[in-house]
């Protein structure tokens, strides 16, 4: 669902989805930029605030979207 609606949207680097796994809980939880807002709400996800860069991975977006979304999070090494 990502993909057209990323397209329609001129394919913002600030659209994105970003998910974490709590191995403990064994649940995932997804971050929806603002700019992906409207997929969000299709999900019927529930705003909050934007978690730390740490422990999250991108789901979806451009890669650009980790320095623009979490600017204070260092960029690692591959």
């Amino acid at each position: 669902m990502f993909s057209p609606m990323f397209a329609a949207s001129g394919q913002p680097s600030s659209m994105a989805v970003f998910s974490h796994y709590d191995r403990k809980a064994n649940e995932v939880t997804a971050y929806f930029s603002p700019r992906a807002s409207m997929l969000a709400a299709l999900f019927r996800a529930q705003p909050c605030e934007k978690p730390s860069g740490d422990g999250i991975g991108l789901l979806v977006g451009n890669a650009r979207s980790w320095e623009i979304l979490f600017p204070e999070r260092k960029r690692r090494a591959a």
